[in-house]
């Protein structure tokens, strides 16, 4: 005897972007927007405004557990309309690790990570791109 069960595809859509809000930097330093929604910053700057986790919402099969995985690697964020870069790294969610689909076959997560902000940053606004992927367990 043999058996399978076949998995719906598992659907992951962005619902709204990691915002690091507004920053007066002095001598440079860290903000750090975590999945839990926590904010905390380092060194010499003013951090102020909308500062949220990205969040994301899952569809696929009932009841099953699925695992988010984070980039490992930085990435940057230029400036609008320039080159300079800030470094964003030290991604984390929420649910970390393993989770389970609710039973309409639904989840949502958050992303949060640490953006490094240069002594003498040039003035503007900076975006970038990250990846996050999603898969049964």
């Amino acid at each position: 005897t043999a058996s399978a069960e076949v998995l719906s595809s598992l659907t992951v859509t962005s619902t709204s972007d990691l915002q690091f809000g507004q920053i007066a930097v002095n001598t440079g330093g860290s903000v750090t927007v975590n999945a839990d929604s926590t904010v905390s910053s380092s060194g010499s700057l003013v951090s102020t405004g909308t500062r949220a986790p990205a969040a994301f919402s899952i569809t696929g099969t009932p009841n099953t557990s699925v695992l988010v995985s984070l980039p490992t690697t930085s990435v940057n964020l230029t400036r609008s309309g320039g080159t300079e870069t800030m470094v964003l790294s030290g991604f984390n969610s929420n649910p970390n690790g393993a989770f389970q689909l609710d039973s309409t076959g639904a989840a949502s997560f958050n992303v949060g990570g640490t953006l490094a902000v240069a002594s003498g940053q040039v003035a503007g606004a900076y975006s970038g791109t990250f990846q996050v992927s999603v898969e049964y367990q």
